[in-house]
């Protein structure tokens, strides 16, 4: 089975498109304040990821193709409805994807995906599709482009968005993307006594919570402190797990929230602490009437790097660390983490469904495989065949 993969758009046209995108996003955004961004680095999770939502509903980004170095890899956008055995590519047409994908939608067939900057295109194109990406129509755009995080952005009630810049702003949005106005920056919420508290060093991803209100992540230069805030009465107030929920090991490091991500049952955050051999990976849950956060024990990583991360049903979530190890935790209430058997070759994300289902995307080249884990371990489902443009993407 063969999916084709359209040309992107030539680098004179996306540069056209940059100038208008540029005065369409103008005319709905304040001005950016003139202060010098916090210190330190943030450090969100790779694009590689999926989620699916409470139906089983199933979304996989990952990179294809060639060389980054040589501008020949390309993001693709793969789906699987609930019940169904194979997986289709579902990649919006006509905009050069090689700086990366993110997706988002609030439940059912709506979903929004956002085009990272690359090359000449200095802004983030939208796609929105009402029939599970069947077909996609323009939306957008976010300028300055979405930040190189999965959570970069979130869509929430009434058709409102959450849009994570790549220079530390966070702009809402509503219609698609039409209109943009200035929420918050991170100097502007590093200057608040609850960025104070934290030590902001960045941003890292957005999220709607239960109950409707923006939340955002951080990464924390003061040790102990998860960084999650949520916006209220027009200001940012301290959202995440307490310091004294948090394990006891977490006392001493810096804490990075990698991913926030609404779910049917609430938020779930993922924390990533300490460096080195101390590395660690914590899943924080708060319920849809908000409320305390359950935490699971810590999975210590190592120095083995974060490569890709899934959300499931449920608020599950799943992880692939270097050197073939890929973790999962069932959701809130799991007693601890399940370790997969090793992965297949070329595996670039987990992919959970109902019922504690779990796949392995594998990507190598133009060649997508599904691999299903049974009691035997990972038995080859689905391979696709997806035609990449190489040599269209200057």
């Amino acid at each position: 089975m063969s999916a084709i993969r359209p040309a992107v758009r030539p680098a004179a046209a996306l540069a056209a498109a940059g100038l208008l995108a540029a005065a369409i996003a103008g005319c709905g955004s304040k001005p950016a304040a003139s202060v010098s961004a916090p210190a330190g680095p943030a450090r969100p999770a790779p694009l590689e990821s999926s989620y699916a939502d409470a139906a089983g509903t199933g979304w996989a980004i990952v990179p294809m193709g060639g060389s980054a170095a040589q501008e020949e890899n390309f993001w693709e956008l793969f789906t699987r409805q609930p019940g169904a055995a194979k997986w289709r590519e579902a990649t919006p047409e006509g905009v050069a994807d090689n700086g990366g994908l993110v997706v988002t939608g609030s439940g059912g067939p709506a979903v929004l995906t956002g085009f990272l900057p690359s090359q000449d295109l200095t802004f983030s194109p939208l796609a929105a599709t009402s029939d599970d990406g069947a077909s996609w129509s323009p939306a957008g755009p976010v300028n300055p482009g979405l930040a190189s995080s999965p959570d970069a952005l979130a869509s929430g009630p009434g058709g409102r968005l959450l849009a994570l810049t790549s220079d530390g702003r966070v702009e809402l949005g509503t219609s698609s993307g039409t209109a943009w106005t200035r929420l918050a920056t991170d100097t502007a919420l590093a200057a608040t006594a609850a960025g104070k508290a934290c030590g902001v060093t960045g941003l890292t991803a957005a999220a709607f919570g239960s109950a409707g209100a923006p939340m955002l992540a951080a990464g924390c230069g003061r040790p102990g402190v998860a960084g999650i805030f949520a916006e209220s009465g027009g200001a940012w107030h301290p959202a995440g797990p307490a310091r004294t929920a948090l394990p006891a090991s977490l006392a001493r490091e810096d804490i990075d929230v990698v991913r926030l991500a609404a779910t049917s049952s609430g938020v779930v955050a993922l924390l990533r602490a300490g460096t080195g051999p101390d590395g660690t990976l914590t899943v924080a849950w708060s319920a849809a009437g908000g409320g305390p956060w359950t935490l699971s024990a810590p999975l210590r990583t190592g120095s083995r790097p974060l490569l890709s991360t899934a959300v499931g049903p449920g608020s599950a979530v799943g992880v692939i660390l270097s050197g073939g190890r890929a973790e999962t935790l069932s959701g809130p209430g799991a007693t601890g983490w399940r370790a997969l058997p090793a992965l297949p070759k070329w595996a670039a994300t987990l992919a959970l469904g109902p019922a504690g289902q779990a796949d392995v995307v594998a990507a190598h080249g133009g060649t997508f495989q599904d691999y299903r884990l049974g009691s035997a371990g990972w038995t080859l489902a689905q391979t696709l065949r997806v035609t990449i443009p190489y040599g269209t993407s200057s």
